[in-house]
């Protein structure tokens, strides 16, 4: 948990200070609201406080953290989905991440259920909130779970013989087409956000990464 928080270079205006009892109240809380217990809570927020002393994380930063940590999709690509993670974990949308953001984000990313996860993706590329995914973003949101899964696996490269392995676009492109198949009941290219999350939870073997699956 250290090691992680100790890659998040921060940096920005602080967005807000606390009392002793403000900080109770909120560790009791995110205790309630994320998958964390109060000791871990406090944990976190001594660690997030620690490597970001001025209570917030910029979204330059994170990017950073995040290009330097997951290798397997190309430099364009990485940034393009640190940007999205960071929009989903700065609520407020101000440019900066204070801890009770940034837990909750982690929350669903590192204790969150399936449905919490999906969800989590789900509304990260719906940019609109029109509640549908298209093809193409949908593409995006396997790209993601597949990188949140394999931070350290490097996928195929394009025009490579292996280039139709798990994680590649090629593969990818058809789980999003498995997907579609059993989840598009109008055949209009898009699925909501209720048809995905339950249809996945449904059939969770829609969204095996595993070659030959």
């Amino acid at each position: 948990m250290g090691k992680v928080l100790s890659l998040l270079p921060c940096g920005g205006v602080q967005k807000r200070s606390t009392t002793r009892g403000q900080s109770r109240r909120m560790i009791a809380q995110l205790a309630r609201k994320t998958n964390f217990n109060e000791k871990e809570v406090r944990q976190w927020q001594s660690l997030f406080l620690k490597d970001c002393p001025d209570g917030s994380l910029s979204r330059d930063k994170f990017v950073a953290f995040y290009c330097a940590f997951f290798e397997s999709v190309n430099d364009q690509e990485k940034v393009s989905l640190a940007r999205q993670i960071f929009r989903t974990f700065d609520q407020d949308g101000d440019g900066q991440v204070d801890f009770p953001e940034f837990l909750r984000g982690m929350s669903a990313l590192l204790r969150g259920t399936t449905a919490q996860r999906l969800r989590w993706a789900f509304s990260m590329y719906d940019i609109d909130n029109n509640g549908e995914l298209s093809r193409d973003e949908l593409l995006n949101v396997l790209k993601l779970m597949y990188e949140l899964q394999h931070p350290r696996r490097r996928t195929s490269e394009p025009g490579s013989s292996e280039n139709t392995g798990p994680g590649s676009t090629t593969h990818l492109e058809k789980l999003v087409d498995r997907l579609l198949s059993v989840l598009d009941d109008n055949n209009d290219g898009h699925v909501q956000m209720k048809e995905f999350v339950e249809g996945v939870r449904r059939n969770p073997q829609l969204l095996t990464f595993d070659e030959g699956d």
